[in-house]
């Protein structure tokens, strides 16, 4: 089989971004997983000097975390991470005391259906 470049079969090709979330989160799921949601605001409780002899992802969140809530999609974003090893990795620092969460207030039993109606009604004067 000829290869030409580029081809995503071929075997010299960058594995792809999935073995380094595996690597950062050494296979493990994470007991926070189920309770931590890409909206949920996390925020760092110590200093950021007291992450230095810290990993460089989870150094890197107590920084994002400094002073100021920040949501697990937005770290993910910032470390270039999957979902789901940003939430293993804030629960290794919830565990290690050094970020507290706050999950997203879960929503009301659905949208109001007035409000939806006089949308709609608004939509079809246009």
């Amino acid at each position: 089989m000829n290869y030409h470049q580029g081809d995503p079969w071929e075997a010299d090709d960058d594995p792809g971004p999935l073995v380094r979330p595996f690597a950062v989160t050494r296979g493990r799921a994470g007991k926070y997983v189920n309770a931590l949601d890409m909206l949920t605001l996390v925020v760092a409780v110590r200093a950021e000097t007291e992450a230095a002899t810290l990993d460089r992802e989870y150094a890197e969140i107590v920084r994002l975390c400094q002073g100021r809530p920040i949501s697990i999609a937005e770290l993910a974003a910032h470390l270039n991470l999957l979902l789901a090893a940003v939430k293993v990795l804030i629960g290794d620092l919830v565990d290690s005391g050094h970020v507290i969460y706050r999950s997203p207030t879960p929503a009301a039993s659905g949208p109001d259906p007035e409000l939806l109606q006089a949308v709609l009604d608004g939509i079809r004067r246009l």
